[in-house]
């Protein structure tokens, strides 16, 4: 992709380098002795992502050159994402074997992007439109809702149903000046899916059990997510995300009194269409299978200590170079991402 006649073929890979970002999580349960009734409430960071692409200087990549005039890019592309949920709520049994719960769930999300599509380009300070950047983490309060449902069927077997309604949020702003001393408030809006989740467990021995479970995610119908392509602006409309379906399963065994092992693997549709490669490279959230792996050992006076890691196996997803008139014929940009995690717990029973 290249200007000229005829024009140059330009191509390039670039590494982000986003360091490790720690998410930190909490909760609590009370079930008073001899009640139907248990409490609870948490600090759960549910999601993030985010990537760290360097201006390219020499044109052998070029997305990722300064924007018109000094290039055809975007230049440095960083994006960060962060979302926080603090579920409160309590579970009856309602029957033996029967019990409900549901939480309300006021939540906390925080984005950066550079430059930032969303807002329409402008063009005080320079001779061509630019996109401006929303360069600090902009926060947003939003609330949500979750009921669900366990249900023992007998010694062996239990089933599980949930919904998590959408999280709705506030617009996400940041006042920004262009490259003329002019301010602006630039405006995003980006919501949470809801969720309906199914799953089952089984106990088919003493020491072991095996749960499996399928979520839906409806992406299609979220404020951020849902449109996609350009609006009459010139402004990127949303990330143009489809509903997708995520099935997984896992084994806990008791291998020693105070020590159980766990093992697991998930496997979810990609919700990022190919043709919007494009839009997404500032969220490429195109992993699709996971594996992990962990132990959780019982100390004295009722502690636990858990530890577990997953790895998310690379995928890549390619479309062609996008504008507000369509797609540049002869281009493609891919995305490839791999992911790990590990997390540490410490639980206390008392």
């Amino acid at each position: 992709f290249g200007p000229g006649v005829p024009g140059a073929t330009l191509q390039g890979t670039t590494v982000s380098h986003r360091d490790a970002s720690f998410m930190p999580g909490g909760a609590f349960v009370y079930h008073p002795l001899g009640s139907k009734n248990a409490y609870h409430v948490a600090m759960l960071a549910i999601s993030g992502f985010g990537v760290d692409y360097d201006q390219n200087t020499n044109f052998s990549n070029p997305i990722l050159t300064a924007q018109p005039p000094n290039g055809f890019g975007f230049g440095r592309i960083r994006s960060n994402y962060m979302l926080l949920e603090v579920p409160i709520g309590m579970s009856r049994v309602v029957t033996e074997g029967l019990s409900v719960g549901f939480s309300i769930a006021p939540s906390l999300s925080m984005l950066q992007v550079i430059p930032a599509p969303f807002s329409a380009p402008v063009t005080g300070g320079s001779t061509m439109p630019y996109y401006m950047s929303a360069g600090y983490n902009a926060p947003a309060f939003g609330a949500g809702a979750s009921a669900g449902m366990h249900y023992q069927i007998n010694h062996r077997v239990s089933m599980g149903l949930s919904y998590h309604t959408p999280v709705w949020f506030q617009e996400f702003n940041w006042i920004r000046k262009d490259l003329s001393g002019a301010s602006h408030t630039l405006k995003f809006q980006m919501n949470l899916p809801q969720v309906l989740s199914v799953g089952a467990g089984i106990s088919p021995a003493k020491k072991t059990r095996v749960g499996v479970d399928a979520r839906w995610f409806n992406y299609a119908n979220t404020a951020g997510f849902a449109k996609a392509g350009f609006n009459a602006d010139g402004s990127v409309a949303g990330f143009g995300w489809n509903n997708i379906w995520a099935i997984g399963g896992g084994v806990q065994q008791q291998i020693r009194t105070s020590t159980k092992m766990i093992v697991g693997y998930n496997f979810s549709q990609n919700p990022v269409p190919a043709k919007y490669a494009f839009i997404n490279t500032a969220a490429p959230a195109i992993v699709q299978h996971h594996v992990s792996g962990g132990i959780v050992q019982t100390l004295h006076s009722g502690w636990d200590v858990n530890a577990t890691y997953y790895h998310a196996f690379r995928n890549s997803l390619t479309g062609p170079w996008l504008s507000p008139m369509g797609a540049v014929p002869g281009t493609s940009v891919t995305s490839r991402m791999s992911e790990n995690s590990l997390t540490v717990g410490v639980v206390r029973s008392f």
